[in-house]
């Protein structure tokens, strides 16, 4: 007990706060903020020419798998967009199933939690780095919109959608491949990454405790999307320590707050689709921009963003949603770091550590160096994402 009370003192000392508005230096995510540009336009280009800008808002959510693998070779690139972008369907198919048979409140929370604790523990074992779990819960939450029509076809047509828009990530992000062959490199075999680990087991539960008890509060408060609040206790428990959750919190809350008011004038003019469209992709280009630098200033993006892109084909109020959105993550937020400190334990790794992707890049082993292997330092001295200490996760 005491060593908690110790890190809740800690939580709140000021400094917190200050290290929270830190900006931190980053170069060279230009070339991944517009490939992930193109992606979303080609994704609304083809919802659009098909006829269907209702199912457009899947669609740009399958694209997101573009922010999978950015700075590996292309075929270990390939390999992860290919999964993320799967999981994405998977999600969307599995809730928008749970939503289309009107299963209960309790069952639709605790599929939630499952997708995010699964998302965070393959995340952590192939060490994604950003964007983690956090945008396979926000396709899970996307999954969850309320139906109308025939529920097999609605299904069928929102995972196609999401599918269309995986595609068109790994056409544009894999592109190079054509032009320069040799940068194509080696992938490591998954089974040699995919092996029982206690930290991302306890990572994974962390995060399914906090996420079912975060989409719990949400939905008794009578919130409309209790997986926002699922999301936020996952992003946060992406931290590398009980700190830097405590800083996440800080930064997605104050950020999704600022994000919220940005949004309500946006969705109040019910602007045609495509102005809607040139707005998510500026949106998403500013967002991988910014976020590795602060994540706080990338929440004033990804917010309007993310509720743009769930307003496509609804008919949800303005203001409600983006009031829903705010409360969603602080409740969200809170929980995620209430649940760290709980399960924190003196004298372990455990007691600061929060991602264990993070653990297992700074400790030597096995696995590290198999990944060394498959992945060298790339051209300039840059090490490949997967053995450097995670950046904030662009969570949606």
């Amino acid at each position: 007990m005491p060593h908690r009370l110790s890190l809740l003192r800690d939580l709140a000392h000021p400094d917190q706060f200050r290290a929270a508005m830190r900006v931190n230096r980053m170069s060279g995510t230009l070339g991944g903020a517009v490939r992930c540009g193109l992606t979303v336009t080609l994704a609304f280009l083809v919802a659009a020419l098909t006829g269907h800008t209702d199912l457009a808002g899947f669609a740009a959510l399958g694209a997101l798998a573009s922010l999978y693998g950015r700075d590996e070779v292309y075929a270990w690139r390939w390999r992860l967009m290919t999964l993320a972008g799967g999981s994405l369907a998977a999600a969307v198919l599995l809730c928008s199933v749970l939503s289309g048979r009107g299963a209960p409140t309790p069952v639709l929370l605790v599929a939630i939690g499952a997708i995010a604790a699964l998302a965070t523990a393959a995340c952590a074992l192939l060490r994604t780095g950003p964007p983690g779990g956090t945008i396979i819960v926000f396709a899970a939450g996307a999954g969850l919109v309320p139906i109308t029509g025939d529920a097999g076809t609605a299904v069928a047509e929102r995972t196609v959608a999401t599918l269309v828009g995986v595609a068109a990530a790994l056409a544009v992000c894999n592109a190079g491949a054509l032009v320069d062959r040799g940068a194509r490199g080696a992938a490591p075999r998954l089974r040699s990454l995919l092996r029982h680990d206690p930290a991302v087991l306890g990572s994974a539960l962390l995060v399914l405790c906090a996420s079912v008890a975060a989409g719990a509060v949400a939905s008794l408060a009578g919130w409309g999307h209790p997986a926002w609040a699922a999301m936020g206790a996952t992003a946060v428990l992406h931290g590398r320590d009980v700190h830097h959750m405590g800083q996440r919190a800080i930064q997605r809350g104050l950020g999704t707050l600022g994000g919220a008011l940005v949004a309500v004038p946006l969705l109040g003019a019910h602007l045609p689709f495509w102005a809607v469209a040139v707005l998510v992709v500026g949106l998403q280009v500013v967002t991988e921009v910014v976020v590795g630098r602060h994540y706080g200033l990338a929440m004033l993006t990804i917010t309007p963003m993310a509720l743009l892109m769930t307003s496509i084909g609804g008919t949800a109020e303005p203001v409600t949603m983006a009031v829903d959105r705010a409360l969603d993550t602080l409740v969200g937020a809170l929980i995620g770091v209430a649940v760290a400190v709980i399960a924190a334990r003196p004298g372990t790794p455990a007691t600061e550590a929060g991602d264990p992707a993070t653990l297992d890049a700074e400790r030597p082993g096995d696995r590290r160096r198999t990944r060394a292997a498959a992945h060298p330092v790339h051209p300039g001295g840059r090490r490949p994402a997967a053995l450097r200490a995670p950046a904030p996760p662009a969570s949606r």
